[in-house]
């Protein structure tokens, strides 16, 4: 299964070349969910969303579409992962109550979180994570160096969560180190970020193509497809310029190898589940 995004939905400049320009603010989650099958939710860095939020958002897109939220920073950044069990058990309620809506949730680590400096305290949170997650889908990004190596991915892959794949100028590349080890987890997560310093600003024009990276990226993902790993994957509109022309860009290179996303509104799904939707909807409560 290869599912392919945005890193958000909310983005005032795509009016008039992606969303129509009458588009309101509260109308576009469910208009890029009819497009796309899954987006990066960066504002849960910040602070978790409300549980009304959440459920609005569900009830928001159609069946099979994911959010893929990040780590708070209040555990990634100003704890650095001690003393944070109540704040990752939060985050952890908040994906449940997304119920089959959960993407992938990724920590991303800031740059100076070593190995050194950190090693011994990102080995016991990770310990401690895996035997909370309940089959959650988890990733980890890092940035430090000596993180990005055969044995922490091996680490992270023994404990049924991936390392995040960052196409980021300036950052290595490890597709071929969670190649080796990443069909243990069954998952991979890719950020096409590009150049996010120097690199388009635009957000509305595909001016820097990468058509060679694409490419390969889409050998890549049919290649994680074919060994049976989940590729979920996010692009940021500095790798090219317009994130939403990336991502069909990226699609049409994938051809039939891509999750198939023809859904129908959520209005007109609930006119045949409305029973079950309500479930949901007490179930997504009860978690909350």
């Amino acid at each position: 299964m290869i599912a392919l995004g945005t890193s958000s939905w909310s983005f005032d400049a795509w009016r008039g070349v992606f969303y129509p320009q009458t588009t309101a603010k509260s109308e576009m989650l469910a208009y890029y969910a009819l497009n796309f099958a899954t987006v990066e939710v960066n504002t849960s860095f910040y602070g978790l969303p409300d549980p009304s939020t959440l459920i609005k958002w569900v009830e928001s897109v159609p069946n099979g579409f994911t959010f893929a939220l990040k780590f708070p920073q209040r555990i990634s950044h100003e704890k650095r992962l001690v003393d944070c069990e109540t704040e990752t058990l939060a985050l952890l309620d908040a994906l449940h109550a997304l119920g089959p809506c959960a993407g992938p949730a990724f920590l991303q680590l800031p740059p100076d979180f070593s190995r050194k400096r950190y090693g011994r305290v990102l080995a016991e949170y990770v310990e401690w994570l895996a035997t909370q997650r309940d089959n959650l889908a988890l990733a980890v990004e890092v940035r430090a160096k000596d993180l990005m190596t055969d044995a922490f991915a091996s680490f992270l892959a023994d404990h049924g969560i991936a390392l995040v794949l960052a196409d980021r100028k300036g950052t290595p590349d490890l597709f071929e180190i969670w190649a080796e080890v990443g069909t243990k987890t069954g998952l991979a997560m890719i950020r096409w970020i590009g150049d996010d310093r120097n690199g388009p600003t635009g957000d509305r024009d595909l001016v820097a193509p990468q058509d060679e990276r694409l490419d390969q990226w889409a050998k890549r993902l049919v290649w994680l497809e074919e060994a049976g790993v989940a590729a979920f994957g996010y692009m940021h509109n500095p790798y090219e310029g317009h994130s939403p022309a990336s991502v069909r860009r990226l699609l049409a290179r994938l051809g039939e190898h891509a999750m198939p996303w023809h859904p129908n509104p959520p209005d007109a799904e609930a006119d045949g589940d409305e029973a079950e939707d309500d479930d949901d909807t007490a179930t997504q409560m009860r978690l909350l």
